[in-house]
């Protein structure tokens, strides 16, 4: 995956971007033990509780610039240094794809947090990587709040796939939100 900056300002809310650190280990430990119920509902990787050995583990993959690595990981950070989510960059769909997850800390949804995050890290996907034509986000239909985030920021709805339930409130229904280059280009959100 090519380089992608160290921190975007997300211009609204006082937010930035910033990639992962070994010494998040604390706030971002914080962050998800505050959303769990939450993220247990429809996150597989938030199935067992947190640990500091866990996200130890995570920052330690993280918080690594790999050039070849397929993920990249941003830390979604308030005014005040606190982590408020997470959002990621994931090139595992294939030749000119590239994929976008979010997650918002519990006591701060709704405040148009993940729309900002993504609408930000969309533009700086598309920016880095002149061969990604396709940026997409993918979520469980029962998930109404991620749900309402992509069509907000241009993505349509491209299908619903059938996959395998790994967390409490899965359908096992997910929707995949797709925005093409073109698309990106043309419209006038960004």
């Amino acid at each position: 995956m090519a380089a992608l900056p160290e921190e975007v300002d997300v211009g609204a809310h006082g937010l930035v971007l910033r990639r992962w650190r070994l010494a998040d280990g604390e706030r971002l430990f914080a962050a998800i033990e505050a959303s769990m119920p939450e993220l247990r509902r429809f996150m597989p990787w938030a199935k067992e509780d947190p640990t500091a050995e866990s996200v130890g583990a995570f920052l330690e993959t993280a918080a690594v610039d790999v050039p070849s690595a397929t993920s990249v990981g941003f830390a979604l950070v308030d005014a005040a240094g606190e982590i408020v989510g997470g959002v990621g960059l994931h090139d595992r769909r294939g030749p000119g794809i590239l994929e976008i997850g979010y997650w918002v800390r519990s006591d701060r949804t709704g405040r148009g947090y993940a729309t900002a995050a993504a609408r930000v890290l969309t533009a700086v996907a598309l920016a880095n990587h002149p061969d990604v034509d396709r940026i997409e986000i993918r979520c469980d239909p029962a998930n109404v709040a991620s749900a309402a985030i992509p069509p907000k920021l241009g993505y349509r709805l491209d299908r619903t796939d059938v996959v395998d339930v790994e967390a409490a409130a899965q359908t096992g229904s997910q929707q995949v939100w797709v925005l093409c280059r073109a698309d990106y280009l043309a419209t006038e959100r960004w």
